[in-house]
């Protein structure tokens, strides 16, 4: 067997799309719906094919991932990856994830990231689970909120509406929290409103909160599934996607949604494990935590530059070490560089005293060891 990685051009996206539909077990790409995401960024697509014919896809996009502190992060956002079930296990999927890695430096991204469709994938080729995501459920007629009324106001949007009104919110919220990722705009077309909103059969809505000044700061994007049961609605209110600039918006939008007629549950599948719907209502018991599972994967490319890029609550001097890595010895010192927790990578360095623990679930590779660097009040760290 030849496998020849490569890039796509413009003329095999009806071949990547075949492919993934076999590697997915997905139905065809529906006719009507924008090809965006399929065309975007094609040069950083790493497709193995054999014969000419393709068995086996991946590919990066450009994305910013937000780092603890609020800094912007430049991330690889792997996507695409899937191999034929004739072509598993030969070795294709370790060549792919290479050309990713490899083309990710070249684009001076310290932090290749993912969402994994299966869980025990990606730890072998360096990745570690940087978040989670919690599903939640209720049953409508049990919730009740506490607080005051809303001073803002929600309106629902169309298509055209939200394509202006969404993309700035968005912009704004995921710069408050660590671990979300941007979103570029051939993203939208193609995931949010063809993907997520699907076709003209799906009951699928948008509503965008302003503050008291009109401001728009929060956005739920929401789908409405089930009929009617005994003459009773028996219908499921599932929401794909909420974002909120205040903690004010985002209690405003949970009010909405349980304020949706005809529904009898709400769910949602991928909240933030801290998110507050569960103490906004009188019974925190009937919001039920379904499961949590694991969120965004990321693999550090640069460790040095990677923790140099977040924040942190004391000034310390960290040590990363990374061995093996391309049969390679790295070892730069990260130090402050100022302002509390502001750290930059200098030279020489120390000599490493002890082991530190777990980094706010920043994720290493198995061969990787971040050691102290001098005495301090890093020493009382696990």
């Amino acid at each position: 067997m030849t496998i020849e990685i490569r890039p796509v051009d413009a003329s095999e996206i009806d071949a990547l799309l075949l492919n993934d539909q076999r590697t997915f077990g997905l139905p065809p790409h529906p006719a009507h719906q924008s090809r965006s995401w399929a065309e975007g960024e094609l040069d950083r697509t790493r497709i193995a094919f054999e014969n000419g014919s393709i068995v086996g896809a991946s590919r990066n996009y450009t994305f910013e991932l937000t780092m603890p502190g609020g800094r912007l992060l430049p991330a690889a956002a792997v996507s695409w990856v899937g191999v034929l079930p004739t072509h598993r296990r030969q070795g294709v999927l370790t060549r792919m994830m290479a050309a990713l890695h490899d083309d990710a430096r070249e684009h001076g991204e310290p932090v290749a990231m993912l969402t994994a469709s299966e869980s025990v994938i990606y730890g072998r080729f360096g990745y570690g689970v940087a978040t989670w995501r919690v599903a939640l459920s209720a049953e409508r007629a049990r919730v009740r909120f506490t607080g005051g009324d809303d001073t803002g106001a929600i309106r629902m949007v169309t298509r055209a509406e939200g394509e202006a009104a969404l993309p700035p919110i968005y912009e704004q919220s995921r710069r408050a929290r660590a671990g979300m990722v941007s979103r570029p705009d051939f993203w939208w077309p193609g995931v949010f409103w063809d993907h997520i909103g699907g076709g003209p059969d799906k009951a699928f809505f948008v509503a965008v909160h302003s503050d008291a000044s009109g401001a728009d700061d929060g956005f739920v994007a929401y789908q409405l599934e089930g009929g009617w049961n005994g003459g009773l609605p028996d219908r499921e209110l599932l929401v794909w996607d909420m974002q909120a600039c205040s903690p004010a918006a985002h209690a405003a939008l949970w009010r909405y949604v349980f304020g949706v007629d005809l529904v009898s549950k709400v769910t949602i599948t991928n909240a933030p494990v801290d998110d507050p719907l569960r103490h906004l209502v009188t019974d925190s018991r009937r919001v039920r935590v379904d499961f949590v599972n694991d969120g965004l994967w990321i693999a550090p490319l640069d460790v040095a530059t990677m923790l140099a890029a977040r924040t942190y609550a004391i000034e310390g001097v960290l040590v990363a070490d990374r061995l093996r890595l391309l049969a390679a010895l790295h070892r730069r010192r990260i130090d402050p560089a100022g302002a509390c927790g502001q750290l930059r990578t200098v030279l020489p360095e120390p000599p490493p005293q002890r082991v530190l623990g777990d980094l706010c679930q920043v994720p290493y590779r198995r061969d990787s060891e971040v050691r102290q660097g001098h005495a301090g009040p890093l020493a009382d760290a696990p």
